[in-house]
């Protein structure tokens, strides 16, 4: 057996996808609802979130240029993934146990910014490795939207154990051991995965980006900012979607918490079987046009959440959702994939992490629309709190999981538009 089919292969590579994705969409979705229960205001909330989503945009950069210039002997990307997955898991583990000593005040908001962005700042420095591979690992287009789309299946799997198992599962073991068990299951799928990895050495032989060489690439191409700011508008859409989901259930349908298992697992039992349909669609009409029918899709199918009053009918909405998320998670990367092969054959260097650490930094400041959104719950509604929810929470929350993201999206559609680029076969 060769060593490209023993180390190599789609499900191996895949299986980190599905580890990062349990631990970090247990923080995204639940996150702020734990600490507003715990008595944290949602104005020290948006505030923790400024904070994050500055230093988040910019660590970004920073990670992507240092992965490119690394050389080891075994690898760019990998020694890098090893090293922050378990910081991570810490992180993310004591994000969910503050000290009850901590109060509800200050100190319980320096605690919730500080463990977040310890948090992400480890899962920044994995996500963008881990992306990095991808183009490198599988050469040919075909083969790369295989493994891609393999990859986001199981990232929707992790979302339904990140997502919908976790209210099942805090309700029974508290959001503490959940935390726990989850983070150590997440931590051990992708060092599994890492270690079944290897990576060209030819790449690591082309001579290493210089940064300003790498700015200036990036800066000047039109695409990557388009591409960048449809991913951002994108990305405050799911992360309100999700954190929304459980103040959805409670205020606005007055279901018990548990309930959310049901609305997000609407959502992902139908977005894994048409991850599967986008995956022909890519590959007969391309990826830009996928693209740009995945995100109206998305946008479209929230709009029935609105009018929703029953759980039923709530859930047989968000199979719809879930249909446009697995549409625009399957492309996103062959998008970001495109753009680097460009950047290659125009300049023949190899900056996979640059270019995907570079779209993060644009994609991450979407933290800065999320803590808008937290003020604006304040201001026009009066959701302080659990114990402050205003005069209409149910509105606030509808505002907050659907009618922002749905502006967003009809923004991100728009943005699509104006990418323009040829689509070549890649091949190794």
């Amino acid at each position: 057996m060769n060593r490209e089919k023993k180390y190599n292969t789609p499900i191996r590579y895949a299986l980190a996808m599905f580890g990062l994705s349990i631990m970090g969409y247990m923080y995204t979705t639940y996150g702020t609802f734990f600490y507003t229960n715990i008595g944290l205001s949602m104005t020290a909330i948006g505030i923790g979130h400024i904070f994050f989503a500055i230093w988040d945009a910019f660590n970004d950069p920073i990670c992507g240029y240092l992965s490119d210039r690394t050389r080891t002997r075994w690898g760019r990307r990998r020694p890098w993934l090893m090293a922050s997955v378990p910081i991570m898991t810490i992180a993310a583990i004591l994000f969910f146990n503050p000290p009850a000593a901590l109060g509800t005040g200050i100190a319980m908001a320096v605690y919730f910014t500080i463990f977040l962005m310890l948090t992400e700042t480890a899962n920044t420095i994995a996500t963008v490795n881990y992306h990095s591979l991808l183009p490198e690992l599988f050469r040919d287009i075909k083969k790369r939207n295989s493994a891609n789309s393999l990859r986001q299946a199981l990232q929707l799997v992790g979302m339904i154990i990140g997502v919908s198992l976790v209210p099942l599962l805090a309700q029974a073991l508290g959001y503490q051991t959940t935390a726990l068990l989850l983070g150590v299951l997440g931590c051990a799928l992708v060092i599994y995965s890492i270690l079944g990895t290897r990576e060209d050495k030819s790449f690591a032989e082309i001579k290493p980006p210089k940064l300003k060489d790498s700015l200036k690439a990036l800066i000047g191409n039109r695409n990557f900012w388009f591409v960048s700011v449809s991913h951002f508008l994108y990305q405050a859409t799911t992360g309100l979607l999700l954190a929304g989901i459980p103040f959805y259930i409670r205020y606005h349908l007055g279901e018990a918490d548990g309930m959310a298992t049901i609305l997000s697992a609407s959502v992902f039992v139908t977005a894994i079987p048409s991850m599967f349909l986008w995956y022909k669609l890519i590959n007969k009409y391309g990826t830009l046009k996928i693209w740009r029918l995945a995100l109206l899709v998305l946008g479209l199918s929230l709009v029935p959440l609105f009018f929703s009053n029953v759980l039923w009918f709530a859930a047989a909405a968000g199979a719809f959702v879930g249909i446009g998320i697995a549409g625009v998670t399957a492309n996103l990367d062959m998008i970001n994939s495109e753009l680097i092969e460009e950047d290659a054959r125009r300049f023949g260097v190899r900056r996979e992490a640059t270019f995907f650490a570079g779209i993060s930094f644009v994609t991450r400041l979407s933290g800065l629309i999320r803590s808008g959104v937290f003020f604006l719950l304040v201001f026009i509604f009066g959701f302080e709190s659990a114990a402050v929810p205003g005069d209409r929470p149910g509105m606030a929350a509808r505002f907050m999981m659907i009618v922002f993201p749905t502006i967003l999206m009809a923004l991100s559609f728009a943005v699509s538009l104006l990418v323009k680029f040829k689509e070549n076969k890649v091949e190794g």
